[in-house]
């Protein structure tokens, strides 16, 4: 028994980060790297962790079943999964799947490629300033229909000015909210211009605009454009679409009554 707390503080790790290598887990629990790995190796066997494509952790579908999840809630896990590392894989660069949820932004995938410049950004699962200060935040919030915003905007409280400068008013945001609605598609810059953030929506089998996939990377470090980034992300959007209308996956439906941790964004 003297190995489960070392167990229940590994799947801890998990409850605010989306992903994280093997070296981060053996820092942050403090074990070795010995038995790190073999703790690391059961819980994988047993559906409690599962190791993305580029070597990262993240919770595993045995996790969401015990909780309460459904399988069509493992596969939109999954497809979620590959379509953040879609985005990774063909941009080089952060790719991050969010989805809408009673009022909450949560990200179901986050998939950071070895060969990216690394960015430090902070995971949770419902940070009330995602809404304004990441690219996926903003294209859900305003994707959703007027009396769900005004409700996330009582909540929260309005956009600080070094949020959204441009939203900071009552009438700056619903401008914005109206713009973002017609493009349905966000660009944006944050950390004074440092990080450009890019997001585009995906509809569920429903045909709600539930979910969006987005990248995040240090501007300037693309050569290509915003436009063709965009254009990529869309790519990514419609095959996610495709899937999952084949599996009649509606987001509304499947997540579990109450947040279970298994992804996170910035």
């Amino acid at each position: 028994m003297k190995v489960l707390p070392k167990i229940i503080h590994t799947l801890e790790l998990f409850s605010n980060d989306a992903t994280l290598e093997f070296a981060e887990i053996v820092r942050r629990t403090g074990l070795s790297r010995s038995n790190a790995a073999h703790i690391v190796s059961a819980l994988c066997a047993n559906g409690l962790l599962e190791k993305s494509a580029y070597g990262q952790y993240r919770l595993g579908p045995r996790l969401f079943e015990l909780t309460g999840g459904n399988r069509q809630h493992s596969q939109l896990l999954m497809l979620a999964e590959r379509s953040a590392s879609g985005i990774a894989g063909m941009l080089h660069e952060l790719g991050v799947v969010v989805g809408f949820w009673r009022n909450r932004r949560i990200t179901l995938a986050k998939v950071q490629p070895e060969s990216m410049v690394r960015l430090n950004i902070a995971d949770r699962w419902f940070d009330k300033s995602g809404w304004y200060c990441h690219s996926g935040g903003r294209l859900l919030l305003a994707l959703q229909p007027d009396a769900i915003v005004d409700a996330i905007v009582s909540e929260v409280g309005p956009p600080a000015p070094e949020a959204w400068p441009e939203a900071a008013s009552e009438a700056g945001l619903r401008c914005e909210i109206a713009r973002i609605r017609q493009q349905r598609q966000v660009v944006m810059q944050r950390e004074n211009g440092r990080i450009t953030s890019l997001a585009v929506p995906v509809q569920d089998a429903g045909g709600y605009d539930s979910l969006c996939v987005s990248t995040v990377y240090i501007t300037g470090h693309r050569q290509a454009g915003d436009a063709d980034t965009i254009a990529q992300l869309q790519k990514v959007a419609a095959d996610f679409n495709a899937q999952l209308i084949f599996h009649h996956i509606v987001v509304n439906r499947i997540i579990p009554s109450e947040p279970t941790p298994g992804a996170t964004e910035s």
